[in-house]
């Protein structure tokens, strides 16, 4: 009888935060020593075990920017499948609570308009999640 290991395919939930303030919108760049290094992204992070994606989301933004938001729209998901792992991005879009940003994880920040988001090199899953997101202000 042959027997094949297979390894299951890791599902990864990242909530991500598209933080509207004066007319403009936060882009966070990555880290040069994290995965995909200095690409752009909406900054959020990783779901805990018996953690929300809502909780989360306040949870990372709190650790990578010191500061608090207020959910206001929950936008599509969007998946970028590595074959190792699929990374699920579930953006929301938010204000700030509070404005004194202090940077923990993230080589610098910019406040863009949203026609100006894609200029920026983001990554994959974080394209979707730009046109998501304008496709949503077309509407509103």
């Amino acid at each position: 009888m042959l027997e094949v290991l297979v390894s299951k395919k890791l599902v990864v939930r990242v909530p991500c935060a598209v933080i509207e303030h004066n007319g403009k919108i936060l882009a966070g760049q990555r880290s040069a020593a994290l995965s995909f290094p200095l690409k752009w992204e909406f900054p959020g992070g990783k779901v805990e075990q018996n953690e929300s994606d809502e909780e989360a989301l306040v949870r990372e933004i709190m650790e990578e920017l010191n500061v608090e938001i207020d959910i206001l729209q929950r936008l599509p998901e969007t998946s970028k499948d590595q074959g190792w792992r699929e990374i699920i991005l579930v953006p929301f879009i938010c204000n700030l609570h509070t404005t004194n940003i202090i940077l923990t994880e993230h080589e610098q920040i910019r406040w863009l308009s949203p026609e100006d988001l894609p200029t920026l090199d983001w990554t994959e899953a974080d394209l979707n999640v730009i046109q998501n997101y304008l496709e949503f202000l077309s509407v509103k």
